[in-house]
């Protein structure tokens, strides 16, 4: 039985969530998968990057942006780099030693250049998948010692040779979610209520609620299912506000809930802010999505990409959000026009393709000791 040792950080649930999903798959075609995250194995810097990154993208977003954009820079880039190298290599390498992995995958930028520093001293040679959890790729994913990429897109892909990983290196097979996502409720009865998902993601970004009250005073009925992740002073306060329907609306509050899919598929569309894991969710329900609002950075840039690729409207404001709203909800045809691009762009999604690139790296990496050891 083939080893992986898959290797992620809690900045946020996406890069867990991915993580998650690509050792279902693994172990269900035979594989032996691991999840472990280095830096809380007794690094110093944990809490500085959980702490930091729930600090800037919820009280100080537009510093997260920037500061995003500048470790862009490939000097910035390299010297941060150098030092998480210097921070996480002898863990990350006691961890190698522990599980003796025969491939090893990262779905964190920050863990792409800390592996590939082990490969490129020569203290392992196993085979490495950097999995990229946005639409477009950061500066921290490039390294030549990366195997391979699995990308959510072709968009993605041209981020990538755009900064000189080889093509034939990155493989457009989405970005890995959850089966439930993935699989399309045939059954589901045709409803009479138009229905809209409101997420706030993981965090519960407050910014929901002026979502909401913009929605309350749209001139057309129908329902809203609001979702605030951990954010449980919110969900109270939205409890507690919208317990009666309210101007023709019915609303209902979520706390953190495993239900995504079964609520994906009773709406008709979707506002949320572009994390790589939700919109890829919505994505493969081929439900169109409205973006109100992003944390600069990797969601600023998955917008940009959503829009063009026509599965999403980004508005520049709160105040625009009911017409965005109106704009699908009196346009049926429109609305069909973008579920059918969300389907299009949604069959790139290849989880098989995923475990086949396993299979032939492993494969790769075994012939070649074998002939260096004949």
């Amino acid at each position: 039985m083939s080893k992986v040792l898959i290797v992620s950080i809690s900045t946020g649930l996406g890069h867990n969530q991915a993580a998650c999903c690509l050792k279902n798959e693994l172990e269900d075609s035979g594989y032996s998968a691991h999840i472990v995250e280095p830096i809380k194995e007794g690094c110093f810097i944990d809490f500085l990057l959980d702490n930091g990154f729930k600090i800037l993208a919820r009280r100080l977003p537009k510093m997260y942006g920037k500061l995003y954009k500048i470790t862009e820079r490939k000097m910035v880039n390299k010297g941060i780099a150098k030092f998480l190298n210097v921070a996480l290599r002898n863990t990350l390498m006691e961890v190698i030693e522990e599980h003796k992995p025969d491939l090893v995958i990262s779905t964190h930028p920050l863990l792409v250049n800390a592996v590939s520093f082990l490969k490129a001293s020569n203290r392992t040679d196993i085979p490495f998948i950097a999995v990229v959890t946005d639409y477009m790729a950061h500066q921290f994913y490039v390294n030549k010692y990366v195997d391979a990429y699995i990308v959510g897109s072709k968009y993605t892909k041209d981020t990538l040779t755009a900064k000189g990983i080889k093509e034939n290196k990155i493989f457009a097979f989405g970005i890995p979610i959850r089966r439930e996502f993935r699989q399309h409720n045939e059954l589901k009865q045709p409803h009479n209520t138009f229905s809209i998902l409101l997420m706030a993601g993981s965090m519960g970004i407050p910014g929901i609620e002026k979502c909401l009250a913009q929605l309350i005073e749209n001139k057309h009925k129908f329902r809203v299912m609001v979702v605030c992740g951990h954010n449980h002073k919110l969900r109270e306060e939205l409890e507690e506000k919208y317990s009666q329907p309210v101007n023709g609306k019915e609303v209902i509050v979520y706390g953190f809930t495993t239900k995504i899919p079964e609520l994906m598929d009773r709406s008709d569309l979707i506002i949320t802010k572009p994390g790589g894991l939700t919109v890829s969710e919505a994505i493969n329900k081929n439900i169109p999505i409205i973006i109100p609002y992003y944390i600069p950075g990797q969601e600023e840039e998955n917008a940009e990409i959503l829009v063009r690729a026509g599965v999403a409207i980004s508005i520049a404001d709160i105040t625009e959000l009911n017409e965005a709203v109106d704009k699908l909800y009196e346009n049926p045809a429109l609305l069909e026009k973008m579920r059918l691009k969300a389907q299009e762009f949604s069959q790139e999604l290849s989880p098989d393709s995923i475990v086949r690139l396993a299979d032939g790296l492993i494969y790769e990496h075994n012939s070649r000791r074998h002939i260096v050891h004949a």
